[in-house]
């Protein structure tokens, strides 16, 4: 079922493969087009952003694996993927004495193409920042008069982003709350969470969201979102990660020159030093990573 649904995005998706994670990219059109042929057909579906950051995850979690490639859609969210997904097509000498430095420069020219060719590297993999695909989506359910269901995020993400949203968009119906607190395994840490899960999944099924969004962080989100989508009553369901923070306010968006310059990681780590293990993971652990999958594939 999954791979028949891709196929009404063939001709404006192009797939890539980052460190054994599939990944399907497409337009944003595409997306919303999925998503209005899936509701209208009542064709239940999952869409996940893996970032660089979840990607390495995947490589230790076979769960978040399994859930990952489980969801209908797999959309690229970070120019790094762009990055890695052009470095891994370019060819290397099977030789290992000349392969290192020629990965090597490749890898500098690629680095290098973030900033002077940007369209060489997103022609490879196109990326969709989560955030956005949200609100495209949400403005979708706006136009529709969709119900839309915001689930998790953290002192009280999700209430302010649907009171915000809630002003601006008038058609859309909009619920929320705050979730479960839950461990790695997306498993309720106590009794409390347990009861909190067992009342949100009651609230999410009563409502009956066209779209429901989960935030409740990676890998987290993703294997909840996996292990639910059967006893759940939606039209589909998205991870949003740290989507509900931006548009409530919670936290500041980059500025456009250091998202077109794929320097978000540096504005995070700004802005949020505390966030400083995330940072390194995108920038420089998941490069190093590419590059030594690279040496090691011949």
């Amino acid at each position: 079922m999954k791979n028949m649904e891709k196929k009404s995005l063939k001709s404006s998706r192009k797939d890539g493969q980052i460190l054994k994670v599939d990944l399907d990219s497409t337009s944003k059109a595409g997306v919303l087009a999925f998503v209005r042929d899936s509701i209208a057909r009542k064709a239940k579906f999952s869409i996940v952003t893996p970032n660089p950051e979840i990607v390495l995850m995947a490589q230790k979690d076979r769960n978040l694996a399994q859930s990952l490639e489980a969801a209908n859609l797999a959309i690229p969210d970070g120019i790094g993927l762009s990055q890695a997904a052009r470095f891994l097509s370019l060819a290397a000498p099977r030789n290992i004495l000349l392969r290192i430095p020629v990965c090597f420069v490749q890898g500098l020219g690629v680095g290098l193409a973030t900033f002077v060719a940007r369209d060489w590297l997103l022609d490879c993999l196109p990326v969709i920042k989560g955030r956005e695909l949200f609100m495209e989506l949400v403005k979708l359910a706006n136009k529709k008069g969709w119900r839309v269901f915001f689930l998790g995020g953290e002192s009280g993400e999700a209430k302010d982003a649907g009171e915000k949203l809630r002003r601006s968009l008038k058609s859309a119906r909009i619920a929320y709350a705050p979730g479960p607190m839950l461990d790695d395994e997306a498993r309720p840490k106590t009794q409390e969470d347990k009861n909190a899960e067992i009342y949100c999944i009651r609230q999410i099924n009563e409502f009956k969201p066209h779209l429901l969004f989960v935030a409740l962080k990676a890998p987290r989100q993703e294997k909840w979102l996996m292990k639910w989508l059967g006893t759940l009553d939606i039209g589909g369901g998205m991870v949003v990660g740290g989507t509900f923070k931006y548009i409530s306010g919670q936290s500041k968006l980059p500025p456009h020159w250091m998202e077109n310059l794929g320097l978000e990681w540096l504005w995070r780590l700004i802005t949020e030093p505390w966030r400083l293990k995330r940072v390194l993971t995108a920038f420089p652990i998941f490069p190093l990573k590419v590059f030594l999958y690279k040496l090691n594939t011949p």
